[in-house]
């Protein structure tokens, strides 16, 4: 597990202080293309920082940051996803002395309302939330140096 990342377990239990029913997985994701974005930083920083403009804006809610710093808009660090037998929630988490805080709600749906697509890739599974209205969310769960952190949410997501 990479450096700083607590087990599921220790999240879930950080989690469910802030969801009103059983929470049946968790995991944290990041802009679709973020691991894209962070290779092509290396080569050329000015269009890693495009490309992760552009994943930053697919993740829609589920993402705060932009390529650009906002003054009074604090971008979420990392995103953590809840699921409960009929809720989706999303949170803003932080890292920090004794692990990671859960901190704002960026997202409550129902599952009902929406269809999840999973894409295998070599780093990251690309998820994709669309809703019965049209929109869509773009994010991905790292699956990168032989973690099996997200596997509980992918599992459940694949449902």
């Amino acid at each position: 597990m990479p450096f700083g990342i607590q087990s599921s377990d220790a999240i879930k239990t950080k989690v469910k202080e802030h969801v009103p029913e059983p929470v049946l997985a968790v995991g944290m994701v990041q802009p679709a293309g973020t691991w894209g974005a962070f290779g092509l930083g290396r080569l050329s920083p000015a269009g890693g920082m495009l490309k992760q403009r552009g994943a930053n804006k697919r993740a829609g809610v589920l993402s705060r940051k932009g390529a650009f710093y906002k003054p009074g808009k604090s971008p979420n660090a990392q995103t953590v996803i809840a699921l409960t037998a009929d809720k989706l929630y999303a949170f803003d988490a932080r890292y920090g002395w004794g692990g990671i805080k859960i901190k704002d709600q960026l997202a409550c749906w129902n599952r009902k309302d929406l269809t999840v697509t999973l894409e295998k890739g070599s780093m990251a599974t690309k998820i994709t939330f669309r809703h019965t209205d049209g929109t869509e969310e773009e994010v991905e769960a790292s699956t990168a140096f032989g973690t099996s952190f997200n596997d509980d949410l992918l599992t459940e997501l694949a449902k």
